[in-house]
């Protein structure tokens, strides 16, 4: 807080303070090194370097700093004021008995001062720019960088743009590469899963092929057998022999061959029934039934009422 507030009164009252320090100074030096007689390069030289130390303090530091036209007119003033500070002194010592010679050399030093003034003043205002130079420039700068940043504002447009299309064309590509990606997979699956069909269905196909081979080999076999059983049916049936040595010797054998038959009979339909769900379960029509079961049970079932019906 003292920092700034030290900061704020230097740059308030820093430049009236310099300008009065060093007027004040010079104009007392003045007149003390003339009284005293002091040589002319001395009293010449040190309002001079006055004028020269405020002249770099004003542009260099910054808290002293003014504008170049109040500090031309400044050194211009302070010159003005060495010279009649000068001049005061030289009137002085002409009351007394001072040479004209003095007198004249005395002008000479006031004259001195006044000159450093004026050639300061004028630097200063030589360095001065003008405000409608400065518009002007600052007109013109900001001209060229409005072209420039018209400039930059298209070629970002033309570089969006073409990004823009590139964009498009990149993700359409894209997209169609991916829809045929797609259905190349999707033709790759239906081909595996009608390879994986078939390798299914074939093993099924030569089941089935197996089961109605068995099946007709089942019915062939039953067939036989029921022609063999009605071949011994017939033969029976041709048998004649008196009652009773026939219903004392076959009556056993009949009924052991029914027995017989039927013991037989029965693994063969279970087969055959087990056979026939099978084929249904598999999608088949079920195997026709053989028709020698059916001819075999009543054969079989004939064959012994019509020996009883010889024999008694």
């Amino acid at each position: 807080m003292a920092n700034t507030d030290a900061r704020y009164l230097i740059r308030d009252y820093g430049p009236m303070v310099l300008f009065a320090s060093i007027t004040i100074g010079g104009m007392i030096f003045i007149w003390s090194s003339k009284l005293m007689g002091w040589s002319l390069p001395v009293v010449t030289g040190v309002p001079l370097v006055l004028m020269a130390i405020y002249f770099i303090v004003s542009l260099a530091v910054a808290g002293f700093r003014l504008h170049n036209e109040q500090a031309g007119d400044n050194l211009y003033y302070m010159g003005f004021l060495f010279t009649l500070s000068s001049l005061g002194v030289s009137l002085y010592l002409f009351a007394g008995e001072t040479s004209i010679e003095t007198i004249v050399r005395n002008f000479g030093i006031a004259v001195t001062s006044t000159i450093a003034g004026v050639t300061l003043r004028i630097l200063f205002n030589q360095m001065r720019r003008d405000p409608i130079d400065i518009e002007r420039s600052v007109r013109h700068e900001l001209a060229e960088m409005t072209r420039r940043v018209r400039t930059e504002l298209d070629s970002s447009s033309r570089e969006f743009s073409h990004y823009r299309r590139v964009s498009n064309q990149m993700l359409s590509e894209g997209f169609e590469e991916i829809a045929r990606q797609a259905e190349r997979n999707g033709q790759e699956i239906n081909k595996i899963l009608e390879m994986l069909a078939k390798q299914a269905v074939t093993p099924i196909n030569d089941a089935a092929a197996q089961l109605t081979a068995t099946t007709s080999q089942l019915s062939e076999i039953i067939g036989t057998f029921g022609a063999a059983v009605e071949n011994v049916g017939k033969k029976l049936d041709e048998i004649r022999a008196p009652e009773d040595v026939v219903r004392a010797e076959l009556a056993p054998a009949i009924i052991a061959i029914k027995e017989m038959s039927e013991a037989q009979l029965q693994p063969l339909r279970n087969i055959e029934v087990a056979l026939g769900r099978m084929a249904e379960a598999m999608g088949q029509a079920p195997l026709p039934k053989p028709q020698a079961d059916d001819d075999i049970a009543a054969k079989l079932e004939d064959v012994p009422r019509k020996r009883w019906w010889h024999l008694w």
